[in-house]
């Protein structure tokens, strides 16, 4: 990785991590290197889509484990690093992964690609703590960040990107928009099949068990409760009585998971009248496909829900 670039061209991306766009800043000159860009991102979706506007531009590295939440998941000290080096740092904003609070980062070369749509961030009433998986103990507060889950607001986050990387490689910058044209067409594309099938539920009122849904409710009008239940876990006796008596006002009959579900917690729900399906929040790179594959299968699953 060569840096080239003019100090000017490095504030220009500390404007577009800001929020301020690409200003138009007369004499400013970029030497460009044949390397490809260096691009840390702190979730999957953003390395999906950096992947697709950059193409062949750019190199994209997402360190977390697959088997922990990168929303909660700490780097170490020699991963820090490498996002430290990277041309280009990709943050999903609204409070997701907090150890970049705790991280010395370049600001220079920070993308927070949830700056443009603070006015759309959903908060979180109140605090709620609890534990699974690698990662622990940690808390859902503050605001709700699975912003990737509302196809508008991605397509938005994306153009965050494009916009960072255009100005690294101005010389690419029709074909890098012309990728970016295309993920946007087939992002609408999944909003459409979305939208039909959640109108298609006419507020049948659904069950999600954790609270990572925020913006697919709000965007398709969805009615529903969330609830705290890991798809790894055995819900404990407490769960099970809570459910109970949040059926008698809220008489769900489908549950949506982010992963599939135990046998038993599927039988135990099966025995209540509550159907189980998965719809994957796609925080994590997938085992197979990649983003759009795995909405497009979201989209089938909620389409199927809907008939």
């Amino acid at each position: 990785m060569k840096w080239l670039k003019t100090i000017g061209v490095l504030g220009v991306v500390f404007l577009i991590g800001c929020g301020g766009g690409k200003p138009d800043t007369p004499g400013e000159t970029v030497e460009e290197t044949t390397d490809k860009l260096v691009i840390y991102t702190v979730n999957y979706p953003l390395a999906y889509f950096a992947e697709r506007i950059g193409g062949d531009l750019i190199e994209v590295h997402f360190p977390a484990p697959g088997d922990e939440d990168p929303a909660f998941w700490s780097p170490d000290a020699d991963t820090i690093a490498a996002y430290q080096a990277a041309d280009l740092i990709l943050l999903n904003g609204a409070g997701y992964a907090k150890w970049v609070d705790r991280a010395a980062l370049p600001s220079s070369r920070v993308v927070d690609t949830s700056e443009g749509i603070t006015d759309y961030l959903l908060p979180i009433e109140g605090t709620v703590t609890h534990s699974h998986g690698p990662e622990g103990e940690h808390e859902h507060g503050g605001y709700a960040f699975t912003t990737w889950l509302d196809p508008a607001l991605a397509i938005q986050q994306a153009q965050a990107i494009e916009a960072a990387i255009s100005v690294l490689r101005p010389n690419d910058e029709p074909e890098i928009h012309q990728r970016m044209e295309s993920l946007k067409s087939d992002l609408f594309d999944i909003d459409g099949r979305l939208q039909v099938a959640a109108e298609a539920l006419g507020g049948e009122i659904l069950l999600f068990s954790h609270p990572v849904y925020q913006y697919l409710i709000s965007r398709y009008g969805l009615k529903g409760v969330e609830v705290h239940w890991e798809p790894d876990e055995v819900p404990n006796g407490h769960a099970w009585e809570h459910l109970e008596e949040l059926l008698k006002s809220h008489p769900a009959k489908w549950m949506l998971w982010e992963g599939e579900p135990l046998e038993e917690t599927v039988a135990g729900l099966a025995e209540l009248g509550v159907e189980s399906m998965v719809f994957d929040s796609c925080g994590n790179r997938p085992d197979e496909g990649d983003y759009l594959a795995v909405m497009a299968a979201n989209a089938v699953r909620l389409e199927a829900l809907a008939r």
